[in-house]
């Protein structure tokens, strides 16, 4: 306190008016705004090249030929899932607190930065093919081929189903919530529980779930991994083999959404939101917009590290695609393989 008045009385300056050293949290906050600010650019200029070329059409290829059980599989999840669940979960996380608040709600934020991570979904093709989605679901190619460094040929024939789009609500942002409320009830029933086992936990019974749920998926034949590694996979080599490296890295980042979720301060804020006051913003409706931003931001780059980035790596090992798979153009979606110009690789 005395240097600080011993400087005022030298300099002129009032010891409330003395210089503030740099906000550290707030400039942390900024570059999390920036990062999400340039994700929902980037997101925009892909979706929006797609749209306005003569890729955004419904591939329908062999979708004739499909079963009619699996026809009614298909329906089933498109109607259940993609809009009575998903349209619950607007609802209640998004615009109900909305209309009741007149303002969105750190959930209605978290479910809309998680629905954006669709963006992502089949980026799992980049190198080469490693997933696929029939042909019978409502879809319009994929905007793959608009990404920026995208690799994989005949990628706009990659049928991108519009209830996948609609899972990152009910799979993934449920999913992210639903490991946040475990966490919760592991923390309540043990308050001593150390954040290491919480997480620990948490992902294991993600993993369990994941296990059980793909795998019924693949069985379904509703989700395809048409090229894996056949040491590490069930059922290799039938056309619904399910690699199990997919059930260990996937929740990996579903345990980082739900950490975001569940580790948030007094005020109810995240760690990639606490300095957002501190930038000066004026106008609520900004503010939310950087709450936004900075969250989905982070989801972004989840997706992106512990799930997108590895998988290309292991894919880089991956083997051929399994004969009765070529034999179903319905799941193939005519990307590659019999009928193509192009192998679908790993021979």
């Amino acid at each position: 306190m005395a240097t600080t008045t011993a400087r005022s009385l030298r300099t002129g300056t009032p010891p409330s008016a003395a210089p503030k050293g740099p906000d550290g949290q707030a400039t942390i906050a900024r570059l999390w705004v920036t990062h999400g600010v340039l994700w929902l650019l980037l997101i925009a200029y892909v979706w929006g090249a797609w749209i306005v070329s003569g890729d955004f059409t419904p591939n329908k290829i062999g979708a004739g030929q499909s079963p009619t059980w699996y026809s009614v599989a298909v329906w089933v999840l498109q109607i259940g899932f993609g809009v009575i669940l998903s349209g619950w979960i607007l609802w209640h996380f998004v615009i109900g607190p909305k209309l009741r608040t007149g303002r969105l709600s750190f959930d209605g934020l978290f479910f809309l930065a998680c629905w954006l991570m669709f963006f992502q979904e089949p980026w799992m093709n980049w190198i080469n093919l490693q997933f696929l989605y029939g042909t019978t679901f409502i879809n319009f190619g994929s905007w793959l081929s608009h990404t920026p460094g995208w690799s994989l040929a005949n990628a706009q024939l990659i049928p991108v189903p519009v209830v996948y789009g609609m899972a990152y609500l009910w799979m993934v942002g449920l999913g992210g919530w639903a490991g946040s409320r475990y966490m919760g009830y592991q923390r309540r029933k043990d308050p001593e529980r150390s954040n290491g086992r919480l997480l620990w936990q948490t992902w294991g019974v993600m993993v369990l779930c994941d296990l059980v749920g793909e795998g019924l998926m693949t069985h379904l034949q509703l989700i395809s991994y048409p090229r894996t590694i056949a040491s590490v996979t069930l059922w290799a080599g039938t056309s619904h083999q399910f690699p199990l490296y997919e059930a260990v890295i996937w929740p990996s980042t579903f345990i980082l959404l739900a950490s975001l979720h569940f580790f948030r301060d007094d005020q109810g804020r995240t760690f990639v939101e606490r300095g957002i006051a501190r930038i000066g913003i004026r106008s609520g409706r900004l503010t939310t917009f950087c709450r936004f931003a900075a969250i989905a931001g982070f989801c972004q780059l989840a997706i992106l590290v512990t799930f997108n980035i590895p998988y290309q790596i292991i894919g880089l090992h991956a083997g051929p695609v399994p004969k009765a798979l070529l034999d179903e153009p319905w799941r193939m979606g005519g990307v590659c393989g019999p009928g193509t110009s192009y192998k679908c690789g790993g021979d």
